[in-house]
């Protein structure tokens, strides 16, 4: 007989409960896996979110640290604290050539043998704030000696080991390029739509110069220039040399920091000025700045210092400056509002050469 091949089919009859608890089961795991991705992806806007705010705390770090680079060596140990405020002071002024005065007239130390002293007091840095720089010229005539002179004793300070710094609002100065200096530019136009007017030296944090001479041949032959020397001074000094740091951390910008390093702000201001002995006489003194949007804490605005000079004069007021033009502008308009008090005040328009 052929064998006979028996095929065992056996049929399980599964309850309709089971079929039911499977497919839960099946929702139950895809449940759980929505929910972890779910998780997934709000740990990841958590960690996008703590690394977003690490980075901005970094970067307001970084403002208010940077905002200014300035140079913040204190080699030479001069603080608010132990400052000098014993301070010598010497009037320097330019006659120009071509104006003679009177015999018994008062005359006080020539421009250019004033700055010669103070460099010759140097011993690490001298740092100049000019907004011109022309002491050089082609021609021969004698106007030119005085300006050349002064470049010529610049040029000598690194061989003295005497840095040189100058906070300009000329660029690519040929004159600059020449000096062996560490020359830092200031775009005025695109930071106030301004120009720099300000001028001044400080000579190693105890010394300085400040008044109306740029550094021009013309201030040291044909203009009329009026300014103070002051030795000794080093409060004071340090004072006007917090103002050459916030300048000559602006090199190229075309901004404004939000932010003003602590090392800019203000040893002195019309509230709080220094108590200063000059040439022997007690004295307050401060250092005043301008534009507004180049204050820092602390310190007072020149309309400020003026304003608060007119308003505690006695008797007279005599004021000399180079133009005068009352129509324009709040702050002039304000300044005659001061004046116009029961005090006699004259001004004259100073000699402006050509």
């Amino acid at each position: 007989m052929p064998e006979s091949v028996e095929v065992l089919i056996s049929v399980v009859r599964v309850p309709p409960s089971s079929i039911i608890t499977a497919v839960q089961q099946q929702d139950y795991s895809a449940s759980v896996w929505l929910r972890r991705r779910d998780k997934l992806e709000h740990s990841q806007q958590k960690c996008i979110v703590i690394f977003a705010l690490v980075c901005c705390f970094a970067v307001l770090v970084a403002l208010i640290f940077s905002a200014v680079d300035i140079w913040g060596e204190d080699e030479d140990g001069i603080t608010e604290e132990n400052c000098s405020k014993d301070c010598r002071v010497v009037l320097v002024e330019n006659i120009p050539e071509d104006i003679s005065f009177l015999n018994n007239s008062t005359s006080h130390l020539p421009l250019s043998i004033g700055l010669y002293n103070l460099l010759n007091q140097a011993i690490r840095v001298v740092e100049i704030v000019s907004p011109q720089w022309l002491l050089n010229s082609s021609d021969n005539e004698s106007s030119f000696q005085p300006g050349r002179a002064l470049l010529s004793s610049l040029q000598g300070l690194k061989a003295r080991g005497i840095q040189l710094k100058i906070s300009s609002g000329i660029a690519n100065s040929t004159e600059l390029s020449k000096l062996n200096a560490e020359v830092h530019y200031i775009n005025m136009a695109a930071l106030t739509k301004g120009n720099l007017h300000s001028s001044f030296w400080v000579v190693d944090r105890k010394h300085f110069y400040i008044g109306s001479a740029s550094m021009d041949w013309r201030s040291l032959a044909t203009r009329k220039e009026l300014g103070v020397l002051v030795y000794n001074c080093s409060c004071l000094a340090l004072d006007l040399h917090k103002v050459f740091s916030l300048y000559w951390g602006l090199q190229y910008k075309d901004f404004i920091p939000s932010f003003w390093s602590k090392r800019l702000f203000a040893v002195s201001n019309r509230d709080t000025p220094l108590n200063l002995t000059i040439n022997g006489t007690k004295a307050l003194a401060y250092v005043s700045s301008s534009p507004d949007v180049f204050i820092p804490k602390h310190r007072s605005s020149d309309l400020e210092a003026i304003a608060r000079v007119i308003q505690d004069a006695n008797h007279f007021i005599y004021i000399s400056i180079t133009d005068y033009l009352p129509l324009m502008g709040r702050n002039t308009s304000r300044l005659e509002q001061i004046c116009c008090r029961t005090v006699t005040w004259q001004m004259n328009k100073r000699y402006k050469g050509k």
